[in-house]
């Protein structure tokens, strides 16, 4: 099993979800959304494929400008958005903001952005969300997002708990190391919405403990996902 922290994209519009989470900050109500002004916390549940991202950003109080380093890709005829703000990482009551070692919290935006003069690559719309990304490396955040999911989006399509050892490369040769790797990957469907959750830890390597959560519903960004390493994806059908 190949290592999450070498995919190309360590990766995640969630919509109509019950905001009656406790798990870490007390009861904090779902966002609420009146012309295009932000009235309580923010929440991303209430997220959803096809708004735009000028909209979102506005109604969590944040600008572009608020984007940290990330290095991770996107679909062609796409760009992201990464954050780390407060503001942004709230999730049906829970605050999922947090550092773990050198690693911090953030939530991606993946959105279309046509060029003018050639037109669209695929099938992206201009600023039009695609795909949100959810990486944590907290452990207390991991629980508590794993939790919130379960309770609001019942029982996963499919779940399943991969173990396996930890390969790197050297000498231009992959090969295995005794640490142990182990992967929980949790697929929720709401409609035509997926909730793909990849959760990783590896033995003796506790700055490395991550999880992702993916949400989207066209298949180009599932294409995505599995073309970058991420196991199950074929174990969902679409629409």
């Amino acid at each position: 099993m190949k290592n999450v922290k070498y995919l190309l994209i360590p990766i995640i519009c969630i919509g109509l979800l019950s905001c009656n989470q406790q798990e870490k900050n007390g009861n904090i109500s779902q966002v609420e959304i009146s012309n295009d002004t932000q009235t309580s916390p923010f929440n991303l549940a209430s997220l959803t494929v096809g708004q735009n991202i000028n909209d979102i950003l506005k109604a969590a109080g944040i600008t572009a400008k608020d984007t940290v380093h990330s290095d991770e890709v996107t679909l062609i005829g796409n760009e992201r958005l990464a954050f780390s703000s407060e503001k942004l990482l709230h999730f049906n009551g829970i605050n999922l903001a947090g550092k773990h070692y050198k690693n911090t919290n953030k939530v991606l935006l993946h959105y279309g952005k046509v060029d003018q003069e050639i037109g669209p690559l695929a099938h992206e719309k201009e600023d039009e969300l695609g795909m949100y990304q959810l990486d944590i490396y907290t452990e207390p955040e991991q629980k508590a997002l794993y939790k919130s999911l379960s309770e609001n989006l019942n029982t996963p399509v499919f779940n399943t708990i991969h173990e396996s050892f930890e390969s790197e490369v050297k000498d231009n040769e992959i090969i295995q190391t005794p640490n142990k790797l182990r992967q929980e990957v949790a697929i929720w469907k709401d409609k035509d919405l997926i909730y793909y959750y990849c959760e990783t830890k590896v033995d003796h390597k506790p700055d490395e403990s991550l999880c992702h959560l993916f949400v989207f519903k066209a298949k180009e960004w599932k294409d995505l996902l599995k073309g970058s390493g991420y196991p199950d994806l074929d174990s969902i059908s679409l629409g």
